[in-house]
């Protein structure tokens, strides 16, 4: 069984994460195997399917390539043209095989590990030490055996090919020139094809085996995992500091509330809630500021600096705290005991811009119901 660095046993299948993880550092599972496979019957395939136009198009090449007309020219300008003439004849020639086996070697790789991009540079890749450590580990020499079973192989099945196209290889110094090379690169063809067929039986082995490997190899011990769903669902001293930012930025938020609140409601010192109405926009009061002991002390200090009406009533600053969240209406049950608080401050504003008789504080009334929290 696999183990780490500290010894723990690797008996956990890799975590989604880890999985996302490997496969952002380019690590995911490959197969040269069937790379060289899709490769080589791509090849074999597409010079099978063109094979008349390649035979035709080489032809030409050689004949132009031995022509008096290419050979025995003297004038060395020319001989620019004349070679660019050749390339571009030989690279349409063999564009299709090209092709196929350009898109061969994209689909193996995909196929088996999807799509990856990385451009990361390790420095412990150049190592040396490591390097011939791993050029003697089990893994290379399973590579090894691997390797020298695949030569065996092909090259059986090659010495059978061989041997049974023996005698067309033969006729081939009887014939004519143009239908040697169109039937050599049939032979070429069928010997590509069937030296391949010993390839898909190896791919077949290999593929299932790198996708065994690379699953255990991401393999996790039981504290890899735990480690990661702490990390997944947050350490308990982050999420505590996270809470704490969080109720910081709020405080702030609502203290920037009560300079337009129209009147704040103490217990006295305990508790303090800060009411804003706009007869114009909302059905009924509403909660813009609310806190205990020092958070009510603050909603105090800002309600005085901002001139805004401090009234204590301790029934109903208890009972509008236990009872209202934030920016939310008071609830029914508490109507009247508010219209009294309000119809005080507007009274209070009258007196002090008119003058007269100081408003007598109400004493509102507040059912027990709404103060059972407190109990």
């Amino acid at each position: 069984m696999a183990e780490n660095q500290d010894g723990q046993e690797r008996t956990e299948e890799a975590s989604a994460k880890k999985l996302a993880d490997a496969r952002k550092k380019g690590q995911v599972p490959r197969s040269r195997e069937l790379s060289t496979m899709l490769v080589t019957i791509a090849g074999a395939s597409a010079i099978l399917i063109g094979g008349g136009q390649l035979a035709n198009s080489m032809t030409g090449l050689f004949e132009y390539s031995l022509s008096t007309e290419f050979l025995l020219q003297t004038d060395t300008s020319k001989l620019p043209s004349q070679l660019y003439t050749l390339l571009l004849q030989g690279l349409l020639a063999i564009w299709p095989v090209v092709l196929a086996t350009v898109l061969a070697a994209i689909v193996s790789s995909v196929v088996l590990g999807g799509w990856t991009f990385n451009l990361s540079l390790k420095l412990e890749r150049l190592d040396p030490i490591k390097g011939l450590t791993k050029l003697f580990s089990l893994r290379s020499l399973g590579e090894l055996v691997k390797s020298i079973i695949k030569m065996v192989v092909i090259g059986t099945a090659a010495v059978l090919i061989v041997e049974l196209m023996s005698d067309d290889i033969l006729t081939l110094g009887l014939q004519a020139p143009e239908a040697a090379i169109v039937n050599s690169s049939g032979l070429l063809t069928w010997f590509f094809l069937v030296v391949s067929l010993p390839l898909i039986l190896i791919a077949a082995i290999d593929v299932p085996w790198q996708m065994w490997n690379y699953k255990k190899e991401l393999r996790m011990t039981r504290q890899e995992v735990r480690d990661e769903h702490k990390e997944s669902d947050g350490r308990p001293e982050v999420k505590a500091k996270l809470r704490e930012m969080q109720q910081a930025a709020a405080n702030r938020r609502m203290m920037e509330k009560v300079p337009t609140a129209d009147v704040v409601i103490t217990n006295p010192t305990h508790f303090s809630v800060a009411l804003k109405y706009d007869e114009a926009r909302m059905r009924a009061p509403t909660l813009v500021a609310k806190g205990a002991d020092i958070v009510a002390a603050r909603i105090r200090e800002i309600a005085g600096e901002n001139g805004v009406s401090i009234v204590e009533s301790p029934r109903l600053a208890r009972a509008i705290y236990a009872n209202t969240q934030l920016d939310q209406e008071i609830p029914a049950g508490l109507y009247l005991a508010v219209a009294q608080i309000l119809t005080y401050v507007y009274q209070l504003r009258t007196w002090r811009d008119l003058g007269g008789a100081y408003p007598q504080a109400p004493e509102p009334e507040v059912d027990d119901s709404y103060l059972k929290s407190f109990e």
